[in-house]
This record gives structure tokens, sequence and C-alpha cells, in this order.
């Protein structure tokens, strides 16, 4: 933990390279690392990371707390009290069963059957954090049912499964990948045409499919299960034992279907999801419902809150010094020096950069309209660009540089090894993919 602040403390301070941008990088770095080590308790480290940046004058405490103020915290604990309620009714058992045999109740079936699914509920549900939510409660029920435990490799390779089809195979439609719309709304504010929906879809498609059965058989090799699972028969009868569903099941089933309508309809009725997930976790503890009790609340795991709220102050903090604006206009330069290609590539690796300091809607609203800039002193299409830079947000190696694996490792039963194991292995297949895959695809349909 010291020494990569000492060294940064002895790189001096000079041009773009302020005072502030300085401080920033030695009070993020050892907060990342003191989170990645575990040296200090979790929570502790993130009470002090906002204080820090406001006792250092880097911003004023509304800038550092404004996490609080936004929806994406209250998603989380609404969707955290939402998923013990659902275990608690029984009905988590009842569909992980059902899951498993239909998928043939074999590991491998259920990680392909999960991403599977996920193209089609990444049309019908639009919001990321809303979808991993759901596949992460549902994936850890399967969990429970397969008798796996908490850390496990099994168990990090099926919630990671359902990380992959609830976010990988987003890509294959534009309104899946937010930071993609934040980036064409700033593409039209300059007064360049925006990317249409089907135009995304010819462009990106076929590579989402791809990529999103590459990265399951990717979860597969990794994360092999330490003992051998049952055949498909005992999960039937497991299914069977289980009886017709009691009233709590059916007021949980009634629960997350609305919960379903109110997420896939969020552009109609405006609510944001955070206070959706509030609003349905409220009516759980209501008279006449009981789905939810005392004990709900002491399993709420109340300190990854804390945690997120002070990953998202990293990306307010790093906004108001210019951290994030420094490292894009230091790599510039260095875009522009092969062909067409390789500036695809080079804005892929601007992309996972950036994201140590950004958050993925930060990087696509700083940062759009001068790739647009780029291309169009390159004399290039600027939409392979924004293509390989969303890429490269969602390449990660710590939980806090985006919300939505901070998700799914906020239910706390994947390990920091194997998280990082995971992330660091499909952030090189990603680069090779981009460089192999998809640059000459785009080449071969003409968008470069």
């Amino acid at each position: 933990v010291l020494i990569p602040m000492l060294i940064l403390m002895i790189i001096p301070a000079a041009g773009n390279y302020t005072p502030e941008i300085k401080l920033f990088f030695i009070i993020t770095v050892c907060a990342i690392l003191l989170w990645a080590v575990d040296l200090i308790n979790m929570t502790i480290v993130s009470l002090m990371l906002p204080v820090a940046f406001i006792l250092s004058k880097l911003a004023t405490p509304e800038q550092v707390l404004a996490p609080w103020t936004q929806n994406l915290p209250y998603l989380v604990l609404g969707a955290l009290i939402i998923s013990i309620v659902f275990e608690q009714s029984g009905l988590m058992d009842r569909l992980a069963y059902w899951f498993i045999t239909k998928s043939g109740g074999s590991y491998k079936g259920i990680i392909l059957a999960l991403t599977t699914s996920g193209f089609v509920v990444s049309i019908l549900v639009p919001g990321s954090l809303a979808r991993v939510a759901l596949y992460g409660g549902m994936a850890w029920g399967i969990c429970k049912a397969m008798g796996f435990e908490k850390f496990s490799k099994a168990t990090a390779g099926l919630m990671l499964g359902a990380y992959n089809a609830a976010v990988t195979t987003s890509f294959v439609v534009m309104t899946g990948v937010e930071p993609f719309l934040v980036m064409n709304n700033q593409l039209a504010s300059v007064g360049i045409d925006p990317m249409t929906y089907m135009g995304y879809m010819k462009d990106n498609a076929l590579l989402a499919v791809v990529w999103s059965y590459l990265v399951a058989a990717m979860i597969i090799l990794l994360f092999k299960p330490e003992k051998g699972i049952e055949n498909k028969s005992y999960f039937k009868e497991q299914y069977d034992k289980l009886g017709k569903m009691r009233i709590e099941e059916k007021k949980v089933a009634l629960l997350l279907v609305v919960l379903v309508i109110l997420l896939a309809t969020s552009s109609m009725h405006d609510i944001a999801l955070g206070w959706i997930f509030i609003i349905m976790a409220t009516v759980a503890f209501l008279p006449g419902i009981n789905l939810g009790n005392e004990e709900t609340i002491k399993r709420v795991n109340f300190p990854m809150i804390f945690f997120i709220t002070a990953t998202m102050a990293i990306g307010q903090v790093s906004t108001v010094t210019g951290a994030g604006s420094f490292i894009a206009n230091a790599m510039f330069p260095l875009m522009s020096l092969g062909g067409k290609g390789f500036t695809v590539f080079a804005t892929w690796v601007l992309g996972v950069g950036v994201n140590f300091v950004l958050t993925p809607f930060a990087a696509g609203a700083t940062l759009t309209i001068p790739l647009a800039d780029l291309a169009n002193q390159l004399n290039i299409s600027v939409y392979p660009l924004l293509y390989a830079f969303n890429h490269g947000l969602y390449e990660i190696l710590l939980p806090y540089e985006s919300t939505l694996p901070l998700l799914i490792y906020s239910f706390g039963v994947i390990s920091f090894k194997h998280f990082l194991k995971f992330f660091g292995a499909q952030m090189i297949f990603n680069a090779i993919f981009i460089a192999v895959i998809a640059v000459p695809f785009w080449y071969l349909i003409g968008v470069l």
C-alpha cells in the first residue's frame, strides 16, 4: 500500500499534472489498495475516503457526498432487501430447482442457459442495474439449491454467469448499454448524427452474441465446481418435494412481476430505478403482505452501501479535479500513430485506463466530443471509436470501477481473488476480441 503512494508522492506536479490531480491519485490509490488487500475493514475505508477528499479540499462536501442524492445506493439497498425477501419466501428455491432441471441439471447447461436468456431480457428490460440485481438474486438461489458455498469457485462461476447474462449480452441492443446512450446524446449535442437503434444492431449485434458465448465458455473453464453436481433427477425430486406454491411464494411472485413491469416501463413513467426498488421493498413490509420482518433487515449488507457511495465519490472528485481529462489528453497524441485499426484499439485502451478514475457514464459524457474531434482530424467514422471505447469501459479489474460488477460483488459471495481472476482474463480476451474479430468485422461491413 505504501510503496505506490510514495512513488506518486515523489512525482512532481507540473503543467497539466496539477497538485490537485496528484493529491487525488495519492488518496484514491491508497483507498483502492486498502480495499484490495483488505488491510483495514472495508467500511472504515469507505467512510474515510470521502472525508479525506473533503479535508484535502479537493472538492466540497456537496460534491463529494453527491452520490447519496443519486438513486444508485437506494437501488442496491432495495435490491438487497428484495433478494432476502425472495429467499425467505421459498420461491427462490422453487425457481432455482426449476431452472436447474430445465437447463439439464448441469453447471455448464446453467451458464449457457443464463447467457441465452440474457439476450431476450436485455431487450425487454433496458436498465442494466435492474438486470444485474434480478439475475444476481436468481444465481445465488441456484447456488444455494446446489449446495455451493460462498466464495467457492462454483458460486463465483454462477454469479459471474449471471453478470454475463445481465451485462455482456446487453451489447446486442443500444438501449441495453447505457454509457453508449450518453455518448450518442453527446454526439447530437454537437451536431453529429446520433447512431440509430437498427444501425447499432447492424454494427454490433452479431459481435455481442459471439462475445457473450465466448465469455460463457471462459467462465465454464475457469470456475469448474470443486465437487460433483447431482444429476437432473435429484433436482427434479427436490422440486417435487416443494409441493404447491404457498401463499408467501405467490405474494413474492406477484411483487416480482410488478417490479419487472415497472423496470421494463421506466422510460414511460420516468421513475428512477432506485426509487422503484425502494417502493417495492416497502410494499413487502406492508400490513397484510408481511413478506419482510426484523430478520430481513438484520441480514441486509448495509456496509456495501457505504462502499458504493465511496467509490462513486471517486468519479465525482476526478471530474472536479480534471483527473479523467488529464489521462485522456495524455493518450490522444499516441492514438494517431498507426492506421484506423490502431486508433480503434487505442480507443479501447483509453476506455480501460480512464475507467480507473471515471465512471462509465462520466467517461462517456467527458470524452465523446474529444473522440469525435479526433475522428474528424483522422478522417474516420467516430462510431467504431465509440464502440471500442464502450467495450473498454466494461473491462475492469476492481469492483469500484463500475456499478454493474460492483452490484454483483455486493452480494458478498464472490472472493476478490475470483473476481480479479475473471475480470483480468476477460480484459485480456476482450483486447484480443476487439483487435482480431471486431475491427476486421467493422472493416468488412464498411463502418471503418
